[in-house]
């Protein structure tokens, strides 16, 4: 689906909830995986007091990751509200987490550019469960 597409959906959808409930804050994704909000460099969606959303998850971008999350959705939250509203890793057999791992590194990298951040899922077993 097309951004241009997107855009129409969510806007309609955003003008529904509107007329039911004017305080709710309306999150907006991406159309491409949920990650990349480029659209909003041209293009972003035609109503107020909302936010946009990322699924910055590590097997989406190869290292180094920092400069690919500024072109996909970092540069976004200097000008609008942005949430990373999923996200998760997993560890591999004899790996630790220490500053390089990408657990660090996104949270830094988030709270730097002042993104809320939501992990989503909280289970050692769930990677086994697929």
């Amino acid at each position: 689906m097309s951004w241009t597409e997107w855009k129409t959906i969510n806007e309609n959808i955003i003008n529904l909830i509107r007329a039911f409930d004017t305080e709710t804050i309306p999150l907006v994704a991406g159309s491409t995986g949920h990650m990349t909000l480029q659209p909003l460099h041209d293009d972003p969606v035609n109503a107020e007091g909302i936010g946009y959303v990322t699924h910055p998850y590590e097997f989406k971008r190869s290292q180094p990751w920092e400069p690919k999350w500024e072109e996909n959705f970092g540069f976004a939250s200097a000008t609008y509200p942005v949430v990373a509203t999923e996200f998760g890793f997993g560890l591999r057999s004899g790996q630790t987490i220490n500053e390089e791992h990408y657990a660090n590194r996104i949270i830094k990298y988030l709270e730097g550019k002042g993104i809320s951040w939501v992990c989503w899922v909280y289970d050692p077993e769930w990677g086994h469960r697929c």
